[in-house]
């Protein structure tokens, strides 16, 4: 183990040290700054006041590669030096003027000049031939006599005689004549670490030592490093850096580690908002920590090794190349990337076998949780690097913003080359990553054909991660290695990224260097269906890359293509066209006309009511989605063949058991989730999650509060469970008096949660029933069973049969609900229902339970409108034309 082989200079300066030695035009003249906070200006020099310009009061616009500046930060210039006209920089760059601005204002202490190191680029490992397994007795007498001593006495040499004495695992263990595998780890990367007065010791950061020290003990004790060659650790040079990160970013990072521990203490809410921690050392071990994934590339790519695990920190996928930030500070995966086609694009030097060395084309495989923003910006335009990324997107998931969305694809000559597959829910185990690496990932990497593979290794969507929230196994881990694998000859390159559950990380990544060093594959239990989510995602992903990547097998037309060849008419409004004529024909429903301009875009021929909606007296608001569509298609084309589509709606279901059997009242709202509420636009998840919930107050508003009927049930199935939850935070006061019995049925989606702050988790606990299929993520911890009944309501297991999909779910789970309805509100039974005798089991149980007494207090009148704050007249219910 290296440990402190080598000496780290990151000594700060004394300030008064610096000042004498330092030339008097360099710290003499003040900083430049919007800041109102006092300043300490040193006195300026005759020769240098007369020659000083005073600045235009100019507020330049920020440059893009700056990070957002935040409510009340001042606009800072970089360095004293520094041109006052010049553009100011908000990020990492603004970090050297604050010591000018500070209320105890501490001099800046500036590096000295760069002085490259003199280190020889792959030594001995290049040079030399990979060491030989087997020698004969002319080999060993030969030694002899060469000057190379006793060729017996060097690791890894065996006699041929001996090999059959060998067994097969050591054998495995010699790789079997092949190029052995290859790891990285330096424990000076442990230097980088919070300062003590930055963190409280009782809440670690997460970026911590621990992550690699953690892994390189385990793949320790488990035997493999033995097994495998260990790659010197060396700094990454400017030159190399420089390849994707700005000079200027390279010398904002390496002043770090010269300035005093104290002053990086003031910085820390700076650094936070950058998601960083810093400390005098960091800066030496970014250097470590890029220079030793290019070490692993080149060793990967010259032969010496086939394939390596780089135990490296910090990370890098964040930064980009202005910018550190999200723990990174260089972007340790694509300086590596940018190196090898730099050094070996031009196909002229040779590896270790003599054969031609090819790396016009490298793939970058992001499997970390988080979306590498840093590794995209960095190739954004770039055809010769490919970028693919499965990662959690949205509702402010770090790094945040649309970048990273499915449809962020590159730019200029790089379209094509970034794609993201971004989950939009957490909870993702091992059969969603594996659904999206067979349908997405390694098809584009065939077609692609990469001269070498570098996995941006994060082990933050294990399971048990909290910070992820994902729940892949360390045997899906090591499948998807195993797939990778299969490209570039074997020339595979893992890269450690994030991961802050420091066994989840070491389990991991133990897998996947056991896939690696060619261990045999673990066998997986069964992982069940991929869930609707990733299904939904890994479809839409597909339509996206069709028009770049021949394998996706999607030919997809615009809207102005289609338009040339006849009319366009949405398939979902044909669906909700037929749904109102049939429901007419079959329950008596009809449409009700909202008396709001944006509701009725939004939502027109998707609110029915019963006939006896005012006079029941138990009514039904049942908010669902439109149904399953089973659709045969061509793949090429998207063609369906609409001969055998079919639509499955199980609502029929409950409204043949709400209105045939019991007469209730009912209320059907039918809920399209993928349809934008205003027509001509896309979707756009917050206004419309608005607009859902307009619609649901307005329900509740204008026909529910209207009728007379004392027991309410709320029925939710798939997206219509929000809307009813937005009911219950929003008009609780109301919704405890009436509402006996709260059903939601869902897939494998998050269930809504609702708030502490509503006052209401009591009630809703005693009141609701959130079916979720047995597979769901939420039933797999058992140990927060009570959390989730506080947070989700009355969580029911369903069984192992039933399927996650709301439409299957909720047709298997009615006899649960009935049972679960029947023992809230007293049900009678419809007269057409009683001398029916298809239903009679039914019949007997509502018989048995008609003389029960509803939990809860009877509810009042029902009250005027203007008390719920609406000023909306009841609908007037008038049949449709």
């Amino acid at each position: 183990m290296d440990g402190f082989s080598q000496p780290v200079y990151t000594q700060a300066i004394p300030a008064d040290a610096s000042q004498q030695s330092a030339p008097a035009t360099q710290l003499e003249q003040p900083v430049a700054s919007t800041s109102t906070a006092p300043a300490t200006i040193a006195p300026v020099s005759a020769a240098a006041a007369s020659a000083q310009v005073e600045p235009q009061p100019v507020d330049p616009p920020i440059s893009e590669n700056s990070a957002p500046l935040q409510p009340g930060q001042p606009r800072l210039f970089p360095f004293p030096e520094q041109d006052p006209n010049a553009l100011p920089l908000t990020g990492f760059a603004s970090v050297p003027a604050r010591a000018a601005v500070l209320p105890n204002a501490q001099p800046y202490t500036r590096p000295p000049p760069y002085d490259r190191p003199n280190v020889e680029l792959g030594k001995g490992l290049s040079r030399d031939p990979p060491p030989r397994r087997f020698v004969s007795e002319a080999d060993i007498k030969a030694s002899h006599t060469n000057g190379h001593g006793d060729l017996l006495r060097q690791p890894g040499v065996v006699r041929e005689e001996e090999i059959a004495t060998l067994t097969v695992d050591q054998l495995r263990k010699m790789g079997l004549g092949r190029a052995p595998s290859g790891f990285c780890y330096s424990a000076r990367m442990t230097l980088h670490a919070p300062l003590p007065k930055t963190v409280d010791s009782n809440d670690p950061h997460p970026e911590q030592p621990a992550r690699i020290t953690g892994i390189f003990n385990k793949l320790l004790n488990g035997g493999l490093t033995s097994r495998m060659v260990r790659v010197q650790v060396r700094e990454a040079l400017r030159e190399e850096v420089m390849l994707v990160h700005s000079e200027g970013h390279w010398e904002r990072v390496r002043a770090t580690g010269f300035q005093t521990i104290e002053y990086l203490e003031t910085c820390k809410e700076f650094f936070e908002r950058l998601s960083l921690y810093v400390n005098p050392d960091s800066a030496f071990c970014a250097r470590l920590s890029c220079g030793g994934v290019i070490e692993m590339a080149r060793a990967v790519a010259e032969g010496q090794i086939r394939n390596g695990f780089a135990i490296v920190r910090p990370p890098g996928h964040h930064a980009e190349p202005e910018e550190a930030m999200g723990f990174c500070f260089f972007n340790n995966a694509a300086v590596a990337a940018k190196w090898l086609r730099t050094v070996y694009g031009s196909g002229t030097q040779k590896d270790v076998n003599g054969k031609e060395i090819k790396m016009n084309r490298i793939l970058i495989l992001d499997w970390d949780v988080h979306h590498g923003n840093g590794t995209q910006r960095a190739f954004e335009d770039d055809d010769d690097i490919l970028y693919i990324s499965l990662h959690r997107h949205g509702n402010g998931f770090y790094p945040g913003g649309d970048y990273g969305a499915l449809e962020s694809v590159g730019s200029g000559k790089g379209r094509g080359f970034s794609v993201n597959i971004p989950f939009m829910n957490e909870g993702m185990g091992d059969a969603d990553y594996l659904y999206a690496f067979q349908n997405i990932v390694m098809p584009i990497a065939y077609e692609y054909a990469p001269d070498l593979v570098i996995v941006s290794a994060g082990y933050d969507a294990a399971k048990g991660d909290e910070l992820g929230k994902m729940n892949v196994s360390p045997d899906g881990y090591a499948h998807m290695t195993h797939m990778l694998s299969a490209l570039a000859g074997g020339k595979l390159l893992l890269a450690l990224e994030g991961g802050y559950n420091v066994n989840a990380i070491a389990e991991s990544a133990y897998a996947c260097v056991k896939v690696i060093v060619g261990d045999e594959l673990p066998v997986m239990s069964s992982i069940g269906a991929a869930s609707l989510a990733a299904t939904n995602t890994v479809h839409d992903v597909r339509r996206m890359q069709a028009q770049y990547w021949k394998c996706m097998g999607e030919a997809v037309l615009s809207q102005e293509e289609l338009s040339k060849a006849g009319k366009i008419e949405s398939l979902s409004e044909v669906l909700k066209k037929h749904r109102l004529y049939e429901l007419w024909h079959e329950y008596g429903l009809f449409d009700v006309e909202f008396n709001s301009p944006t509701l009725e875009e939004a939502y027109s021929n998707q609110l029915l009511v019963s006939e006896n909606v005012y006079d029941a007296d138990v009514l039904l608001l049942f908010m669902h989605d439109l149904g399953s569509m089973k659709a045969a298609y061509t793949a090429a084309t998207l063609d369906s063949d609409l001969e055998r589509t079919q639509l499955l709606d199980t609502s029929r279901e409950v409204l043949d058991w709400a209105m045939e059997d019991h007469d209730f009242g009912v209320i059907d709202v039918n809920l399209l989730a993928h349809l934008a509420t205003v027509k001509g636009q896309p979707i756009d998840a917050k206004r419309d999650k608005a607009r859902e919930k307009e619609l649901a107050l307005y329900v509740w508003d204008q026909i529910v509060q209207m009728s007379s009927a004392q027991h309410v049930i709320l029925f939710g199935s798939g997206a219509g469970c929000n809307a009813l939850m937005d009911i219950v935070r929003n008009r609780f006061g109301l919704v405890q008096q009436r509402v006996r019995a709260c059903v939601s049925v869902l897939g494998h989606e998050h269930p809504p949660e609702l708030e502490a702050s509503t006052g209401a988790r009591n009630w809703y606990k005693n009141h609701s029933l959130v079916l979720l299929p047995s597979t769901h993520p939420l039933q797999e911890d058992a140990r927060r069973a009570g959390k989730h009944q506080k947070k989700f309501g009355n969580v029911y297991r369903a069984t192992a049969e039933d399927e996650s999909r709301p439409t299957h779910l909720l047709r298997a789970s009615m006899p649960k609900i009935k049972e679960f309805i029947a023992e809230r509100v007293p049900i009678t039974i419809a007269p057409a229902a009683a001398t029916s005798s298809s239903s009679g089991g039914d019949i007997e149980m509502a018989t048995r339970m008609a003389s029960v007494e509803p939990t809860g207090a009877p509810a009042p009148a029902a009250p005027a409108a203007e008390a719920n704050g609406s000023s909306f007249a009841p609908p007037a219910p008038a049949p449709a034309a």
